[in-house]
């Protein structure tokens, strides 16, 4: 059985091929629709004066009519734009792609998370004291990736922001070594430079902005991957 729109849909084309099947008909007995309208029109004042029910009845088909092309194409319109609709976030979703696509430090957030979701963290620390093997570093125009590669399991994590110059302070609690650099400098991007300092009790990275005068921007993002800590930095007022 059909659905209401279709059935719906049909009826309209019925009244459409009705209508051009009446035409044909007035055309080929009167010869044109004057003569017709002057036929009908005494034949409505004959039913006026003896049998106003036709008159009535006709009303009532007509009325009835109007109002099924009405519904009919209340429900076109609907599903109109439900399409329009459908396809519209069918676009959003894939300029969503395609942003994570060609941003690197989006791209890479992914493949953490899914990769964190999926291989489990089973590193332990050679007694008790962490090693911070690797430092990579990925900026954009507004937001600076620290890709963290450690020896042992990031266990708790806090930072802090400081001003007057502008920086953020990312502490890795427990004891800590590292076989990196100790200070990067970059030559482009809102972060001009990242300073390690190992203390007895936790390991920090100082993420120095090139404005020193720089507003606190948000949070910063802190995902644990299989290979140790990622560090998402973004530009503030994004």
């Amino acid at each position: 059985m059909l659905t209401v729109f279709y059935r719906r849909f049909y009826i309209l084309l019925f009244l459409i091929w009705l209508g051009a099947v009446s035409g044909l008909f007035v055309l080929s007995v009167w010869g044109d629709f004057d003569t017709f309208i002057r036929d009908f029109s005494i034949y409505t004042r004959m039913a006026g004066n003896g049998t106003p029910a036709v008159v009535n009845g006709s009303q009532t088909f007509v009325q009835a009519a109007k109002e099924e092309v009405t519904s009919v194409r209340r429900e076109v319109v609907h599903e109109v734009r439900k399409v329009e609709r459908e396809t519209e976030q069918l676009f959003e979703g894939n300029k969503t792609a395609d942003s994570n696509a060609s941003d690197p430090i989006k791209r890479e957030i992914q493949q953490d998370l899914a990769a964190n979701r999926t291989v489990p963290v089973s590193k332990e620390a050679a007694g008790g004291i962490g090693m911070l093997d690797s430092l990579e570093f990925t900026h954009t125009e507004n937001e600076f990736l620290a890709r963290l590669q450690t020896s042992s399991k990031v266990g708790r994590v806090t930072y802090f922001w400081l001003d007057k110059p502008s920086k953020l302070v990312v502490d890795l609690r427990g004891k800590w070594r590292y076989s990196v650099p100790r200070k990067t400098d970059f030559i482009s991007g809102f972060v001009g430079q990242v300073v390690l300092g190992r203390h007895t009790d936790r390991l920090r990275l100082v993420f120095n902005f090139r404005d020193p005068a720089a507003e606190k921007g948000p949070s910063p993002q802190l995902i644990r991957t299989p290979q140790g800590l990622d560090i998402v930095v973004s530009k503030s007022g994004q």
